[in-house]
C-alpha cells in the first residue's frame, strides 16, 4: 500500500517515503524542513526561514543555502508525492496530508483521550494517552539548530509533559496508586518545580497508604518553590496538603487534578460542586453579514491557528473609534470561530466605556461565568483572585471562547482570561490596552472607518441594491456625512427602511438641514448604544482636562491631516507637550498617527 510521505518531529527530524527513510539532510536542512512542517499550509518567507535557522547571525550566503536546502527537500519528496513544496511570493509553502506528521497524529490521539475522559471512560483515555506518548522518539527536533527549533522544542516539550501528566492523572483516578506513584516520582525528579506532578504524586502516595511520604513531598516542593522562584505553593497544591492532613481527602477523584470538571459525586469535601458539565452559549445574535473586515478576520483566524500549533491561549484586543463596529466585529468573528471551541462561548459586557455607567466588577463577571459553568452559588470563593483561579481551573482542559466587550482597562480583564491552551479571549475596548498586549502577548487590532466602497456596500445590503443603485450620488453624500462609521450608516439604513417612499436624496438633505449639527442626525432616541453622538461623547468624557481641551482645539484644524507643530501653534503650547497629549488621544482612538509628527482625525 502506498503510504506516501511521512514526517517526524517528535524526536530527530525524519522523512520516510513509501515506508523507507529518505534523508532529511544535514542539520540546517532539517531546520528548514522543521520550519515548513510546523507551519504547514502557510507561506513562509525566505527571510523568515533564514531567521529561523541562523537568527541574527545569518551569513551573506544564507539565502542561497536555504534555496539549496529546499531544492534538496523537493528531491527527497519525489515528483509523485502527496507532499510538495510550493513556491510563493517571497518564500515557500509546504503542503502535506494532516496525518503525515507525527505531531498532528499525537494531537489527534490526545484529543480523543480528552473526549474519552470527559465521558468517564478513564481506561480508554489512559490507553490513548499512552499511545500518544509512545509516538515520541526522544527530544522533539533533536539536533536541529536555530532559534525557531529552540523555541519549538520548549513548546513541544511542554506538550509532551502535559500528556504525561494527563496519563498519570487517569491512572490515579482509576485507583492504580502504586503504579502511578512510581512513575510520578521519576517525573518529579526530572521536573521538581512542577506543582501538578507534585499534587498527583501526593494523591497517589496517600491512596497507596503512604501518607507521611506524601507530606514529605509537599514540604520538599514548597521549599524548592520558595528557594528558587520566591513563591508559595499554589492554592490547589495547598488544598491537597490540607486535605491529607485533615483526613478529608476522598479518593480516587480529585477535580482540580483531573480535567477541572468538578461534578463528580465522590468529590472531596469543600470542592466546588457543579450540576453537570455545562456548555455555555452566550454569544449575542449573529449578524447576517459584516462588510469590509476581511483582512482583520483573517488575522484573528491566523492567531487561533498559531495558538493551537503552539499550545497557547489566543488573546486578541479589538480597538477603534466609537461607532466603528468593534462589538459587531467581535460577535461575528466569535460565531465564525464557535465550532473551534466546542466546550462553550462566554460573553460579558464590561461597561467600561464611560463615567456615567459604573464598569462591571470582575468578581461579579466571574460569578456569572462560574455559575454558567455549573458552579453552585454556595461554592463560589469570596475574592476576585480566588474566583479567577477557579475559573482558569475549570477551563484548563476545555476549549472555550471568552468575549469581553467594552473593557475599560487591563486590570478589569486579567482575571477573566482563560489560562489553558486551546481557549481564546476576544476583548473590545475604545482604549488601547497596552498592558494586555505587553504582558499577555495579545494581538492588537484597530478597526478604522470603512472605505468608501465598503460603506456603499453596507448601505446597499441594508437598503437593497436597487434602491442604492438608483441614487448613487445620494448614497455618497450619506456615506460622507456618516464619516464612513458603521454605526452611523446602520442608523441611516434603519430610518430609510422605515420610509421606503422617501428618496435617499431627501434623507441626505435632512441630514444637511441648516442649523442641524451632523451628529444630531445620527442620534437614537430608542437606544443609547446606537446613538453615535452619545457614543462619541462617552469617549470624550474619558479624557482628562488637558487632553479634552486639546481635542477641542483640534476643531480649528482645517484639514483632517495635521502636524504636531500646527496644533502647537493653534493651541499656544510647546510641540513637545502637544505630542504627549496627542498620544493620549491616540490611546483613546480619537486620533491616529500617520507618520512621524503627522496625525489624522479618526473620522
Amino acid at each position: 500500500m502506498d503510504v506516501g510521505v511521512q514526517f517526524s518531529v517528535l524526536g530527530p527530524v525524519r522523512l520516510h517515503r513509501q515506508g523507507v527513510e529518505a534523508g532529511a539532510g544535514q542539520p540546517r536542512q532539517c531546520a528548514v524542513l522543521a520550519s515548513l512542517l510546523l507551519r504547514a499550509g502557510r507561506p513562509v518567507s525566505l527571510s523568515k526561514l533564514v531567521e529561523d535557522v541562523w537568527g541574527d547571525e545569518a551569513p551573506p550566503s544564507a539565502i542561497g543555502s536555504v534555496r539549496t536546502y529546499v531544492y534538496r527537500l523537493r528531491q527527497a519528496l519525489g515528483e509523485q508525492s502527496d507532499s510538495f513544496v510550493h513556491l510563493v511570493d517571497g518564500g515557500y509553502r509546504l503542503h502535506i496530508q494532516p496525518d503525515a506528521l507525527d505531531l498532528n497524529r499525537f494531537k489527534e490521539t490526545a484529543a480523543r483521550a480528552r473526549q474519552a475522559r470527559s465521558t468517564g471512560d478513564l481506561r480508554s483515555a489512559a490507553r490513548l494517552l499512552t499511545e500518544g506518548l509512545e509516538m515520541w522518539k526522544g527530544v522533539a527536533l533533536a539536533g536541529v539548530p536555530g532559534p525557531f527549533a529552540d523555541q519549538q522544542r520548549s513548546v513541544l516539550g511542554e506538550l509532551r509533559l502535559a500528556c504525561a501528566e494527563e496519563q498519570l492523572a487517569c491512572e490515579v483516578e482509576r485507583g492504580r496508586y502504586a503504579e502511578a506513584a512510581a512513575e510520578l516520582s521519576a517525573l518529579l525528579v526530572e521536573h521538581p518545580l512542577r506543582e501538578r506532578v507534585c499534587g498527583l504524586l501526593m494523591t497517589a502516595l496517600y491512596g497507596a497508604g503512604r501518607q507521611s511520604e506524601a507530606l514529605t513531598i509537599y514540604h520538599t516542593t514548597s521549599h524548592l518553590l520558595r528557594q528558587r522562584l520566591g513563591v508559595s505553593p499554589s492554592p490547589e497544591l495547598q488544598q491537597v496538603h490540607e486535605r491529607i492532613l485533615s483526613g478529608r481527602f476522598e479518593l480516587p477523584h480529585l477535580p482540580h487534578l483531573r480535567d477541572r470538571d468538578p461534578h463528580n459525586a465522590d468529590r472531596p469535601k469543600g470542592a466546588p460542586r457543579t450540576s453537570s458539565r455545562n456548555t455555555p452559549a452566550q454569544l449575542p445574535a449573529a449578524l447576517p453579514s459584516l462588510v469590509g473586515r476581511e483582512r482583520e478576520q483573517e488575522q484573528v483566524e491566523r492567531l487561533v491557528a498559531d495558538a493551537q500549533a503552539s499550545s497557547s491561549v489566543a488573546i486578541c484586543t479589538i480597538g477603534g473609534l466609537a461607532g466603528v463596529g468593534k462589538t459587531a466585529f467581535a460577535t461575528t468573528v466569535a460565531h465564525r470561530l464557535a465550532d473551534r471551541f466546542p466546550d462553550g462561548q462566554l460573553f460579558a459586557d464590561l461597561q467600561g466605556a464611560g463615567p456615567e455607567v459604573e464598569p462591571r466588577d470582575p468578581a461579579l463577571v466571574l460569578e456569572d461565568f462560574l455559575q454558567s459553568l455549573g458552579v453552585r452559588p454556595g461554592d463560589l470563593p469570596e475574592t476576585t483572585q480566588a474566583r479567577g483561579l477557579m475559573f482558569r481551573g475549570l477551563l484548563a482542559n476545555r476549549r472555550v471562547l471568552v468575549v469581553l466587550d467594552n473593557a475599560g482597562n487591563t486590570d478589569q480583564v486579567k482575571h477573566l482570561l482563560p489560562g489553558g491552551p486551546g481557549s481564546m479571549a476576544l476583548v473590545t475596548s475604545r482604549m488601547q490596552l497596552h498592558a494586555l498586549v505587553a504582558a499577555y502577548q495579545a494581538l492588537p487590532l484597530t478597526l478604522m472607518p470603512l472605505s468608501q466602497a465598503d460603506a456603499r456596500s453596507l448601505l446597499a445590503r441594508r437598503l437593497g441594491a436597487a434602491r442604492a443603485a438608483a441614487e448613487p450620488e445620494a448614497v455618497d453624500r450619506i456615506v460622507r456625512l456618516a464619516g464612513q462609521l458603521p454605526l452611523a450608516l446602520a442608523n441611516v439604513a434603519a430610518r430609510a427602511a422605515y420610509r421606503p417612499q422617501v428618496r435617499l436624496a431627501s434623507l441626505a438633505d435632512e441630514y444637511e438641514a441648516p442649523g442641524l449639527r451632523t451628529l444630531d442626525a445620527f442620534a437614537s432616541e430608542e437606544d443609547q448604544a446606537l446613538d453615535v453622538r452619545a457614543s462619541l461623547a462617552r469617549s470624550y468624557r474619558l479624557l482628562d482636562t488637558e487632553t479634552a481641551a486639546l481635542f477641542r482645539d483640534l476643531s480649528g484644524c482645517p484639514d483632517p491631516l495635521f502636524a504636531a507643530s500646527q496644533v502647537a501653534d493653534l493651541a499656544g503650547r510647546s510641540e513637545c507637550r502637544v505630542r504627549k497629549v496627542l498620544s493620549r488621544l491616540i490611546r483613546a482612538h480619537l486620533v491616529s498617527e500617520v507618520g512621524p509628527g503627522r496625525y489624522s482625525w479618526n473620522r
